[in-house]
């Protein structure tokens, strides 16, 4: 067989076997696609699924809509009302399937922002009507006990990060989160710029390096691009924007079709540790965009074909103080497997 294929190699155009391989590379990217779909498809949170592990994924997101909604400067009396009539039939289920729910931490974040929600209209007097009629008695008497600091929103305070500079990477981590509203001082190229350099010893395949920066500052940009994310609604408009994407011109084989996003990802964290240390607020947000608006994002910025969408990050100056969504996280035990 070796001896075969070193005679067809004499015989065979070098032209040739590269068009054999690229046809072969071709069907091998058709077929894993196609399975790696297949999987996702088999597993995703779907609505109306009744699986624990996607009760709690709906839960998780809908629990992040009431703490956005509740650490808005201009707060509205009265939002998410379509968020609750979803959520209150998600809490109910997951109480059906859970026998252990009330240790469950998701369903604590729930009720804690909940209960945030409840109690800031209850002060002010509002009407509660429309979410009394939402939730069982038992469950709207849970909502009206919980207590800690398991959801909810918190304080950011623009004096607590004037020493970020000296803070150990634990510490660092623990101090930043994602921040959706600014002061109204610009941010600069150069600003942001400082921050990349930090971020540039990211680790990448066989350092490869594929994510790409792009930095905007025009407003008129901003506004254009943010309605096309469509997860920044409710806010002003930030004074920058970073689109971080990955270049498929760094990659060889069909195997490493996904490897942009992880990179892009891991150089996202790093930027946006960055950020936090040269004390400018930011927020991560996704550009999980349908073909149409993913086109539009190209062409307002004129992305060369290579490239993707990864992320973008809002960055601004940290207001004097700002509400941020609690945003709790799992405990590591919660995600960590040991294979011994």
């Amino acid at each position: 067989m070796r001896k075969m294929k070193e005679t067809l190699k004499k015989i065979v155009p070098e032209s040739m076997i590269a068009w054999i391989r690229g046809v072969q590379a071709s069907v091998k990217l058709r077929r894993e696609t196609i399975r790696q779909m297949k999987r996702f498809e088999r597993n995703y949170a779907k609505r109306g699924s009744m699986r624990k592990e996607h009760l709690e994924t709906r839960i998780i997101f809908f629990t992040h809509q009431i703490e956005k909604g509740l650490s808005h400067q201009d707060f509205r009396f009265g939002f998410g009302k379509g968020v609750l009539a979803e959520f209150a039939p998600l809490l109910v289920a997951l109480r059906k399937v859970d026998a252990q729910y009330k240790s469950n931490g998701i369903f604590q974040s729930a009720t804690c922002a909940l209960h945030e929600y409840r109690a800031r209209h209850e002060r002010a007097g509002y009407d509660l009507d429309y979410m009394r009629r939402l939730f069982p008695d038992d469950l709207w008497e849970e909502i009206g006990q919980a207590q800690g600091h398991a959801g909810g929103v918190l304080i950011i305070k623009a004096a607590d990060k004037t020493h970020n500079a000296e803070l150990t990477y634990e510490q660092l981590s623990e101090a930043r989160h994602s921040v959706r509203e600014f002061s109204n001082e610009p941010v600069s190229a150069e600003d942001i710029e400082q921050a990349v350099a930090i971020a540039m010893r990211t680790p990448s395949v066989c350092n490869r390096q594929p994510t790409r920066i792009h930095i905007i500052t025009n407003a008129d940009l901003i506004a254009k691009l943010m309605p096309l994310q469509g997860g920044f609604r409710g806010y002003k408009m930030p004074p920058a924007l970073i689109l971080l994407t990955a270049d498929n011109q760094a990659f060889m084989n069909q195997d490493e079709r996904n490897e942009g996003y992880t990179d892009g990802g891991l150089f996202g964290m790093s930027l946006l540790l960055a950020l936090e240390e040269q004390q400018l607020a930011a927020c991560p947000l996704n550009t999980m965009l349908p073909m149409k608006r993913d086109d539009a994002t190209r062409n307002l910025l004129n992305l060369p074909d290579s490239e993707f969408l990864v992320m973008y990050i809002a960055v601004g100056h940290f207001l004097p103080e700002v509400k941020t969504c609690m945003s709790k996280r799992f405990d590591p035990e919660n995600i960590v497997t040991v294979h011994a």
